[in-house]
């Protein structure tokens, strides 16, 4: 099925009520200091720009040089810069090792674990993820990339498990239930998917994305027409999103309207030319509807 993963680069310096913008950031001399500030305020770029800096400009001690190659790693993975920011947790797990000091954060594992996932190296990110949430229980974040991580390798049994503490941890919060759906989905458990996909749709009424999760489910349990409206909805709320219009696409070539779905999977393999499943449905509409 097309899962649509809703991306969370997280680095969790203080809780969210803490995360007030600092509006001085600028005005602090020290780069590891406006480095840690500008984090805090979601300045990312600063705070890259402030880490590197404090890296080139000071003699730091192993553990500190560690700590700082890892907070320059969380700014690069907020960045959505996965390459940069695995090369800076490894560089910290390596100094850390070399220079006999530690970096025993769960939630640096969790990150690393994250950068790895998001660049298909699965198997290090399932130990690190796997490591962190046995340290972080109640961590929401390390529990959804963990289960993230099990549905890559398909395993969906366990990313249940793990999306299992993400509903309870955050029952308001969609995502969750989307990922839960599906694995659901995955496990041939097309009731219990929809009936999570609903409830993604209670805490995001708007959300295309949470939509989507419905219309999907709903497809996938034999309900194309049910879906059809939901459907419809979520590709008027994200309609740049090759995902979306697939399964609009699909609900109407199952509820047999074979000439609106056609223009749509064709759409869909435009905007995301990438997914094997969008491709093969877009080759196979069009190999008999030239």
């Amino acid at each position: 099925m097309i899962r649509v993963s809703v991306l969370i680069a997280a680095l969790t310096l203080c809780a969210p009520a803490c995360a007030q913008r600092e509006s001085n950031v600028a005005e602090i001399e020290d780069p590891c200091a406006a480095g840690e500030a500008a984090l805090r305020a979601d300045e990312t770029e600063t705070a890259i720009t402030s880490f590197e800096a404090c890296l080139e400009s000071r003699s730091l001690d192993p553990e500190q040089e560690a700590i700082v190659h890892s907070q320059l790693g969380g700014a690069y993975l907020y960045a959505e810069r996965w390459e940069e920011a695995l090369r800076e947790f490894d560089l910290a797990y390596a100094i850390a090792e070399t220079q006999g000091t530690s970096l025993n954060s769960p939630y640096v594992r969790r990150n690393r674990g994250l950068a790895r996932l998001r660049l298909g190296r699965l198997e290090g990110a399932l130990s690190d993820l796997q490591a962190a949430n046995a340290e972080l229980p109640d961590d929401m974040l390390a529990a959804l990339f963990l289960g993230d991580a099990y549905m890559e390798l398909d395993r969906p049994a366990e990313a249940v498990a793990a999306f299992d503490t993400v509903t309870r941890l955050e029952p308001a919060w969609p995502s969750g239930w989307i990922s839960r759906s599906a694995a659901f989905l995955e496990l041939g458990m097309n009731d219990r998917a929809v009936a999570d996909a609903r409830r993604a749709v209670e805490a995001a009424p708007e959300s295309g994305f949470t939509l989507n999760a419905l219309c999907w489910a709903l497809v996938e349990n034999g309900q194309p027409e049910t879906a059809l409206p939901t459907c419809r909805q979520a590709v008027e709320a994200e309609p740049e999103s090759g995902a979306i219009i697939h399964s609009l696409a699909s609900a109407l070539e199952d509820s047999g309207q074979v000439e609106e779905a056609l223009p749509l999977f064709a759409r869909a393999y435009e905007l995301t030319p990438d997914s094997d499943e969008i491709r093969e449905d877009y080759e196979r509409t069009h190999a008999s509807n030239p």
